[in-house]
């Protein structure tokens, strides 16, 4: 991997992070108020993580995420931050 990559990949994981500790701080924000929206939320968040994790493993078995660990793990990077991407956009409204 040449450094250029390394260095964009590097901070596509960054973004993750950074992402994902916004949506994880906006749910549990929604999940402490109750109610039926804390429900949705908890239940989404539970089925979101099994269809992800779900649907990586059908392609890296089939050979759609890449056929190096490199390009899976840019695949599964890039698969999670749109996820995570859409939910802080939701969360945010």
């Amino acid at each position: 991997m040449n450094p250029f990559a390394a260095a964009s990949f590097a901070f596509e994981c960054w973004r993750l992070w950074y992402e994902s500790s916004q949506v994880i701080a906006m749910r549990s924000l929604r999940m402490m108020q109750g109610g039926a929206l804390a429900q949705r939320e908890a239940v989404r968040m539970v089925s979101e993580k099994w269809e992800t994790a779900a649907l990586l493993t059908m392609r890296a078995s089939t050979g759609h995420a890449g056929r190096t660990p490199e390009a899976f793990m840019r695949h599964a990077v890039r698969n999670y931050r749109t996820r995570v991407s859409h939910n802080r956009r939701r969360l945010m409204r």
